[in-house]
């Protein structure tokens, strides 16, 4: 088995699956670190910061009521603080998951777009290993592109996970990892040194 991303090494069906499912470690953990950081990490620092902010304005909103109710004339600042602080928490606990939602959503794009980024290194690397062991299979044609096909649907699942679990939309998507393993199969299955052997031939 070699990790080589020459293709004019041949490649082993024990090595494209070891090196696949290496491949499906690495950007399976890329998948969910991403994710999670633009889905839950950057949301929720966001959300935490426009709470703030929301509560300083309500705050800030209650002591001028108050100071224009005293009309001039002395009254607890301490108290008035406290009632107004605790007023601000109330209100902004109503909007709380207004704001997350809002943050969450703003995020969203940049979450899907590293998948997306995942996916591809994913498939592309995993294009080359097999690549590398259509042509130790001597495999062509059509073979070539149902391989090929089945990376993409393979490193897409993988890479989507995430997203996926997250949404509840891993039975529904499972399908996709199905065919993918299914159209790699030829690659798999194929024997070994038939690429060298038709050189030979030559």
């Amino acid at each position: 088995m070699s990790f080589s991303l020459d293709l004019t090494k041949p490649l082993s069906r024990l090595g494209l699956a070891i090196n696949a499912l290496i491949l499906a470690v690495i950007f399976y953990g890329i998948s969910v670190a991403s994710f999670k950081y633009m889905s839950h990490t950057l949301p929720e620092s966001g959300a935490h910061q426009k709470e703030a902010e929301v509560k300083a304005g309500l705050v800030e909103k209650s002591l001028a009521k108050a100071k224009s109710a005293a009309k001039g004339k002395a009254y607890d600042v301490k108290a008035a603080t406290e009632q107004a602080e605790h007023a601000a928490e109330a209100e902004v606990a109503k909007q709380a998951e207004e704001i997350h939602h809002h943050a969450v959503s703003g995020w969203a794009p940049f979450a899907i777009f590293l998948l997306i980024l995942s996916a591809m290194f994913f498939a592309g690397f995993l294009g080359v290993f097999v690549q590398r062991r259509a042509n130790d299979a001597g495999l062509l044609g059509l073979w070539l592109f149902t391989n090929h096909l089945g990376a993409v649907l393979l490193a897409g699942y993988v890479a989507f996970y995430p997203f996926l679990a997250a949404n509840d939309l891993r039975r529904s998507w499972a399908p996709l990892f199905i065919a993918g393993l299914v159209l790699l199969l030829p690659a798999l299955l194929s024997g070994e040194g038939h690429g060298e052997h038709d050189e030979h031939a030559h």
